[in-house]
């Protein structure tokens, strides 16, 4: 799928405010030459959002959709290639105006497909942008917390373009999946 790069660009946009506002703090000075190092930590946005039960779910949705889409558009395919199996036997048989007429409303069917097709694929582009965002910022918040909490001074995008190397940064991405899923199921459980 495209979140990858959908999620690559979201964030390296924060990766940048990050190292604004972690240089900022420094003042010039380099965080390993300060008397107290800063601690740091690292989450896979990608794996997460593909891992915690609401990405799952959205993904289930639109697998679901696609494929309906997907069954649908091949029925009007397979339609076209019995039209154009149809031309071809009958064509010579024809008048040129009725050869014409056919060949016609064969690339207006043809060309309208070809438009579903482009639209759906746009459609589900922007779902998909949609849910991975609201994903995003429910486990952005949820980060912030963890990263609070545990005194963490600055937390990363582990894939992020702008990332190229981090010393022994701590890895919360298997606990952000299982402590996100734990949250959110007990804040629906809540809303009950």
């Amino acid at each position: 799928m495209k979140v990858a790069k959908i999620m690559e660009s979201v964030w390296v946009g924060r990766l940048a405010v990050l190292l604004t506002i972690a240089l900022g703090a420094t003042n010039g000075v380099s965080v390993a030459n300060s008397p107290k190092s800063a601690r740091y930590a690292v989450v896979d946005m990608q794996a997460v959002i593909l891992n915690v039960e609401e990405g799952k779910k959205a993904r289930a949705d639109l697998e679901k959709e696609i494929k309906a889409k997907e069954k649908e558009l091949l029925g009007r395919k397979q339609e076209l290639d019995k039209m154009n199996k149809d031309w071809q036997e009958q064509s010579p048989l024809l008048s040129e105006e009725a050869r014409k007429k056919k060949q016609m409303e064969f690339q207006q069917k043809f060309m309208a497909l070809r438009n579903d097709e482009m639209q759906f694929q746009q459609e589900i582009k922007r779902k998909e942008q949609m849910a991975t965002q609201k994903i995003a910022v429910s486990v952005s918040r949820f980060v912030n917390d963890l990263a609070k909490s545990r005194g963490y001074e600055m937390v990363f995008e582990a894939n992020s373009a702008g990332l190229l190397y981090l010393k022994d940064p701590v890895d919360l991405t298997k606990e952000v999946v299982e402590k996100f899923g734990k949250a959110s199921n007990k804040s629906k459980s809540a809303k009950k």
